[in-house]
């Protein structure tokens, strides 16, 4: 199957700016909005707090106790799985 060329290379909608202004074709760095740079960065500083809090240590070592219980007791943990997918699928299953 061949593609046109023309369709290939057509811009992608609202790749434009929204003030109407044009950005150069090839500046070499991606396009991002600045609303999504503004909500990254407000992520990114968030989660570098959480990682600088007592609460990130106390989740790490909670998972790390919990991968070592599944690790000495591997058919209790497949079974307290499956006990929790069939319960949360009742109770999400839709009746049509």
């Amino acid at each position: 199957m061949f593609f046109n060329l023309q369709i290939m290379i057509q811009e992608i909608p609202g790749d434009q700016p929204a003030n109407g202004e044009s950005e150069p074709q090839h500046s070499g760095k991606p396009h991002i909005p600045e609303q999504v740079e503004v909500i990254s960065d407000n992520i990114s500083r968030m989660f570098n707090q959480f990682r600088e809090s007592e609460h990130y240590e106390e989740l790490r070592d909670k998972t790390a106790k919990v991968a070592e219980y599944i690790k000495n007791n591997p058919i209790p943990s497949i079974l307290y799985s499956l006990g929790a997918g069939f319960v949360l699928g009742l109770l999400l299953h839709r009746k049509r």
